[in-house]
């Protein structure tokens, strides 16, 4: 319990739990009627709230017995980490089942797994058809999924194909990491603000993608931290030779490619190749419109020394709290949700995600063409990197560790203040037991 008060008094700014916490519970049903069951939940991404709302009204349905009915909070993304911390260590107010990003999956399943209830039963109901290596993320340290994934998060590398067309380059030729840094030399145009990729620092999420493509991690899956490990200095040396040695690359407009200005940018061409998450599919709909089109998706390249195709982007794990007093009720809807055959061709069909069950690869409904990325089936990207896929290990000192890297590491060495040998060696000596 120290533990995790001390964790809170690091992260919070004091606040308070929110007072108009919804109360669960069931209430009695008239002869003949369904059993009323109210149940909270929290999340920081809206269109989770609205798929929840619509997946209660299918799951109503389908067991007329039961008539669920939601409460549903969307907070921003810090705050909802922080008030679910605080109502955790109160003991009170903390919603039925929530969304944890990521970033904070490592201290509350690793190293809190007491506040929430194990769903490694209805896991293992679905026989293995989950994937295996996402489903470790959401793990605690005795085997119990804690969490269920909303999309396997697989990464990817999404070309602006007719710009490569221009210059004679097919994108299928691509194989591996120094295939694509040519690529890129013929490729790049700074003078007219035309860049081949583009790096960023927010979630270090590149950095940790290229490790793990090297065999390599943050922190490996025995929790031991490894980020001075050879596989880690020369991902960020990749990376920092993209900017400074190869000239390939530049700095995304305020770090990051989830802000408008980097949205604005690459909807303009400014970027021509970018590796990220097969989830970012969403982000170009959304926010980049005169790219479809002309955006393709294709495996990531190979590190000449590795066989690993692809690694884990992110990531939303949904847990039930410990405080929930509907629990099997709440464990049924998530396997509906989540779990289920249905359930996750409805992750793919309403969201666009890459679903985490690999049996619904095949689904004439998940594999169709996409008009945006020139009418191709981008999900067979997906499905043809399934059994090379790795998934991020997460321990309690994971959301320490990254924050540290995107906030202070990968900033200074970007801007040539330091080394990535050095800076790693530093980090590491810094956590390491």
């Amino acid at each position: 319990m120290k533990k995790i008060i001390r964790i809170a008094l690091m992260s919070l700014a004091m606040i308070c739990i929110a007072t108009s916490a919804f109360s669960a519970g069931q209430q009695g049903a008239a002869p003949g009627e369904a059993q009323k069951v109210e149940v909270s939940f929290w999340t920081f991404i809206e269109i989770h709230q609205k798929w929840y709302e619509t997946m209660a009204q299918k799951f109503n349905e389908d067991n007329p017995g039961t008539n669920l009915v939601l409460s549903t909070s969307t907070i921003p993304m810090n705050q909802m980490h922080d008030q679910l911390l605080m109502s955790l260590v109160a003991g009170k107010g903390a919603p039925d089942f929530v969304d944890i990003m990521i970033r904070w999956a490592g201290m509350f399943y690793k190293g809190n797994p007491q506040y929430f209830v194990s769903m490694s039963d209805i896991v293992a109901k679905q026989g293995g058809v989950m994937h295996p290596e996402r489903m470790k993320t959401y793990t605690d340290p005795k085997g119990n999924v804690l969490g269920l994934p909303t999309h396997l998060g697989a990464g990817v590398m999404y070309y602006n194909k007719p710009a490569f067309d221009q210059a004679g380059i097919n994108v299928d030729g691509i194989k591996y990491y120094d295939d694509w840094v040519a690529a890129g030399k013929k490729l790049h145009r700074p003078q007219n603000n035309v860049w081949f990729t583009t790096q960023h620092y927010a979630f270090a999420r590149e950095y940790l993608l290229y490790t793990m493509q090297k065999g390599g991690y943050m922190i490996d899956p025995k929790g031991n931290i490894t980020v001075d490990g050879k596989p880690s200095i020369d991902a960020l040396q990749f990376i920092t030779d993209t900017l400074h040695k190869d000239k390939i690359a530049e700095i995304a407009p305020n770090g990051s490619i989830y802000d408008p200005a980097f949205f604005d940018f690459m909807n303009k061409g400014g970027v021509l190749s970018l590796p990220h998450a097969q989830w970012y599919t969403s982000r170009f709909r959304t926010f980049m419109p005169d790219l479809k089109g002309k955006i393709v998706m294709r495996p990531l390249p190979l590190w000449r020394d590795s066989k690993i195709e692809s690694a884990s982007m992110g990531g939303t794990g949904t847990a039930i709290t410990a405080q929930s007093k509907n629990v099997d009720v709440v464990k049924k809807f998530l396997e509906y949700c989540k779990l289920s055959y249905e359930g996750n061709v409805q992750i793919a069909t309403t969201f666009g995600f890459d679903p985490p069950r690999m049996d619904v690869y095949d689904d004439p409904r998940v594999s169709v063409p996409d008009p945006y990325f020139q009418n191709e089936v981008t999900m067979n990207v997906v499905k043809s990197v399934l059994d090379n896929f790795i998934s991020k290990p997460v321990w309690e000192i994971s959301t320490d560790v990254q924050t540290e890297l995107s906030r202070d590491i990968l900033p200074a060495v970007y801007a040539g203040k330091t080394v990535p040998a050095t800076a790693m060696k530093e980090l590491a000596a810094k956590y390491r037991k």
